[in-house]
């Protein structure tokens, strides 16, 4: 272990800078790749190294690859600079420097073991619960290191470091049960270990924490994603390999965003070559595996075994390892790094051995990166692309692991799970649907904490699957199974479930360009996204209506994804429709991503305008009323491109907001010139004032394609639309005509092309100044606080999506009253996608924690954490 000294920080960050280097060395695993199919990979690295021509092409491609990435970390310092650095980290170990050790980290068979188990004895500990801790001073230099590196390798050489006999088949029974149900103790059916704050501890403990923010699909950590590819790879990769190509770009075309995500990653990496790796890596697992133990090891080279195609062949070997069969997945996979480690540790294994090692952790990494959002992917559209390429699809069809996952064992820090599921267009699949998570719900309840049943269920059912079971019955199940019944005992699980249907923003590209050319104009703006949003709702009230119990577990309706692809307006009527059928809780996603600041203000004003969001609702993100207008500016090079008719609704709602509030009388005058100047431009009306444009903002929450439905309808929802539609025309007909044109009622082409006319607005001479964004975003915290609405904050998300640096600048500080305050804001803490932000709940309120220090809350900001949970509480759904 580092001792802790003043260069201790930043020993410790160039170790893990070293690390991702190491592990993000494209070049070494372009070298080591089987280039033909018929030779195995084990056959090909043996020979490749028994080649000192070769072994020595290897060593230097591995440094010189490692000394690149190691640049790309730190593109402002000079060679030497970089070189001084390197040596240090690597010499430094707690001793006298050793010339030795550069030896070894320079050596691609021998540099993973003594890495992994540096990097092992830096982070982790164990805790008073016996559970593997991550150093809580060092919880966001270890997250930011876990992005690249997988961590159950981490873990692994820590757990092999406290195993008294390194040779597990010399042992006997008992002790290697022992020894396996020591690691499923450490590691709690999850490959992050959480920070070993006692703070935390005792809040998770004796309150528990709520979840308000999760999307089930995107829980799944990254390595039980690797994990179940390296069981049955095509089915894993087949989402992949045959997605339909997804274009990107709002504005010019950009490309498939899934083929720009894996040439990011790696210029030359395909689906197809992705799966040969993933095959590799499978067969080198494998070789690995073989080597441990002579009861299973190859006696035979030229034997059937070593016919069989990779995946045959690891079933084989994996059925053949000496462990107990109650073990969870994570359990098993970290056993076998603790063999294939504590082998190469005791000497036993050959060079060979070691580069094996070496080329899987490689893979592994380059696959977990696929699933996991980059320090240097910003953005929403970036993590959009990790979503669309779908690599967790088949292991997330199992719902039960991704509940183990966060109860975490006997730690159950979570009390209450709001998960997010994506309502289908019939009923029948959302029934589908349900049932799928059910069942897994009703599984995870049915078992101890350590994961293994208590066979209730089996005694009820013939099939404990319980295929042919209602959906109203599974809710009934689910129900005794937390409360206990005369036919179930209580659920010695701590985790409850409640759902939250979320609508998806969409946007079609073709019917953009339709509308702006007028040629087969659809009925107005996004009418395709509204249409799917109301069919998707439509569909769920049916199931409410018709399945008993179902409204005690779908607890509130949200709408997520990308913001820039749909508004607010266009989920007005699926919210309305949603309040009618008794659903009492809305949250929504916005101010998230955006183009001006006072773009991503106006919308969290619709969200709450519009949606009509009150009392006890949420707001997912809301990060345009945080971000300092200074570093936002700064961010994005002091200049921004947006259309003309963006640019005239934001003028709009800025005029708007000065006229209510009676402040900056000289700026109304402005912005008064500046908005008639646009809309002149935009729509040729010398008639049209800022009044008309604000009302007709105003009346967005209307449903504009009832302008092509009658004057009644015996659908009860529909007509109530309709009500609405036409007692807005009647009261105000001139912005209600306003706001048809908007929507292409007697709009002319040429009105369409200039209302996309791009605009440059730059920060010097910008109207919209920092005073007059300051000012807005107190404004928009004050009708939030004012309508009791909390903003669900995710610390990681917005890290990796928005412009934060680090967790300590995170701009809920400032809600909470610290660093620069803000107007005092109810905030409630979630992880959003926890696979995809390498998260958990209680890290992020560990984030959080360090934030809040970081920001001058000192021994207030426990209590301030307490308070932040029971916010949680008062605004779950």
């Amino acid at each position: 272990m580092i001792n802790e000294d003043p260069g201790e920080e930043f020993l410790i960050s160039e170790l893990a800078a070293l690390a991702k280097a190491i592990f993000s060395n494209l070049e070494l695993i372009v070298l080591l790749e089987v280039k033909t199919e018929r030779q195995r990979t084990d056959e090909h690295l043996k020979a490749l190294w028994s080649n000192r021509e070769t072994r020595e092409n290897i060593k230097s491609t591995h440094v010189t690859g490692r000394f690149l990435h190691f640049r790309r970390l730190h593109p402002t310092l000079t060679d030497e600079a970089l070189e001084n650095r390197i040596a240090w980290v690597l010499r430094s170990a707690g001793h006298e420097p050793s010339e030795r050790d550069r030896r070894v980290f320079d050596d691609p068979a021998h540099c993973l073991l003594k890495l992994l188990t540096r990097l092992a004895e830096v982070f982790l500990c164990e805790a008073r619960d016996g559970s593997i801790r991550v150093r809580s001073r060092l919880q966001t230099q270890w997250h930011d290191l876990v992005l690249v590196v997988p961590p159950l390798l981490v873990t692994a050489a820590w757990m092999a470091a406290r195993r008294s006999i390194p040779d597990e088949t010399t042992i006997s029974r008992a002790a290697r049960i022992e020894f396996q149900r020591r690691v499923q103790l450490w590691l709690c059916d999850s490959t992050l270990p959480v920070d070993d704050d006692p703070l935390l501890d005792q809040l998770c403990a004796t309150e528990g924490l709520d979840e308000t923010h999760m999307h089930l699909n995107g829980t799944t950590e990254a390595e039980k994603v690797w994990m179940d590819v390296l069981a049955r790879p095509r089915e894993v990769l087949n989402a992949l390999r045959h997605r339909a190509t997804r274009e990107g770009g709002l504005h010019t075309r950009i490309g498939d965003g899934i083929d720009r995500l894996l040439r990011q990653e790696d210029p030359n990496l395909t689906p197809t070559r992705l799966h040969q790796r993933i095959e590799q890596a499978i067969t080198t697992k494998a070789f690995l595996l073989e080597a441990l133990d002579s009861h299973y090891a190859l006696t035979n080279p030229s034997g059937a075994f070593l016919l069989l195609d990779p995946q045959a062949r690891y079933g084989q070997v994996v059925r053949a390892r000496p462990l107990e069969t109650d073990l969870t997945v994570t359990t098993t996979e970290a056993l076998h790094l603790v063999d294939i480690i504590s082998y190469l540790a005791s000497g036993n294994g050959t060079e060979v051995h070691g580069l094996a090692f070496f080329y899987y952790a490689l893979i592994r990494a380059q696959f977990c990166r696929l699933l996991v959002q980059q320090a240097d992917q910003i953005g929403f559209d970036q993590f959009q692309y990790i979503t669309l390429n779908e690599l967790r699809e088949a292991t997330e069809k199992d719902y039960a692991e991704r509940f183990r996952q966060i109860e975490r064992g006997f730690q159950k820090p979570v009390n209450f799970l709001e998960g997010r599921f994506a309502p289908k267009e019939n009923p029948e699949r959302n029934a589908s649907l349900l049932m799928q998570i059910l069942r897994g719900y009703i599984q995870f309840l049915d078992e101890r904490a350590d994961g293994i049943p208590r066979g209730n269920l089996n005694k009820l059912f013939s099939d404990p699957k319980m295929a042919r079971i209602s959906l109203a019955e599974a809710l009934r199940i689910s129900r005794e199974l937390e409360e206990g019944s005369h036919r179930l005992p209580r659920s010695e699980r701590r985790l409850r479930l409640g759902l939250v249907a979320h609508f998806i923003k969409r946007t079609d590209t073709d019917e953009r360009n339709r509308f702006l050319r007028d040629e087969f104009s659809p009925v107005c703006r996004d009418s395709k996204a509204r249409r799917m949003a109301d069919r998707a709702a439509q569909a769920l009230v049916v199931l409410l209506q018709s399945v008993h119990g179902l409204s005690s577990m779908l607890r509130g309706v949200d709408a997520a994804s990308n913001e820039r692809h749909a508004g607010p307006e266009v989920f007005a009527p699926v919210f309305r429709r949603m309040r009618r059928a008794q659903i009492q809780r809305f949250t929504y996603h916005v101010g998230e991503d955006f183009v001006h600041l006072a773009s991503g203000l106006r919308a969290i004003n619709e969200a709450v305008l519009f949606l009509d969001l009150t009392s006890g609702c949420r707001l997912g993100h809301a990060t345009a009323a945080g971000l300092s207008p200074e570093k936002w500016w700064r961010s994005v090079g002091d200049a921004v491109i947006q259309p003309s008719e963006d640019r005239l609704d934001d003028l709009v709602f800025v005029w708007g907001t000065l006229k209510r509030k009676h402040v900056f009388q000289d700026r109304i005058a402005l912005l008064d010139a500046e908005i008639r100047r646009l809309a002149m431009y935009i729509w040729e009306d010398p008639y049209l004032t800022p009044d008309i444009l604000l009302r007709a903002w105003q009346l967005r929450y209307i449903d504009p394609i009832i302008r092509s439905y009658g004057n009644y309808d015996v659908n009860s929802d529909r007509n109530a639309e309709i009500k609405i539609y036409k007692e807005s025309q009647a009261r105000d007909p001139k912005a209600h005509a306003q706001f048809l044109l908007r929507h292409g009622a007697g709009l002319t082409v040429e009105a369409r092309i200039r209302c996309r006319q791009p605009i440059l607005v730059k920060r010097e001479g910008d109207i919209l100044d920092q005073e007059l964004l300051e000012f807005l975003q107190t404004a928009t915290l004050e009708l939030i606080q004012k309508r009791n609405i909390a903003i669900e904050t995710l610390p990681s998300s917005n890290v990796r999506i928005s412009i934060h640096q680090s967790y300590d600048d995170h701009h809920a500080a400032g809600w909470l009253g610290y660093g620069k305050a803000l107007c005092p804001t109810s905030v409630v803490i979630g992880t959003d996608d926890p696979g995809i932000f390498a998260t958990s709940l209680r890290a992020e309120y560990a984030h959080m924690l360090h934030a809040l220090e970081a920001n001058g809350a000192g021994a207030n900001a426990a209590y301030t954490l307490q308070t932040l949970a029971a916010t949680s509480r008062r605004f779950r759904f």
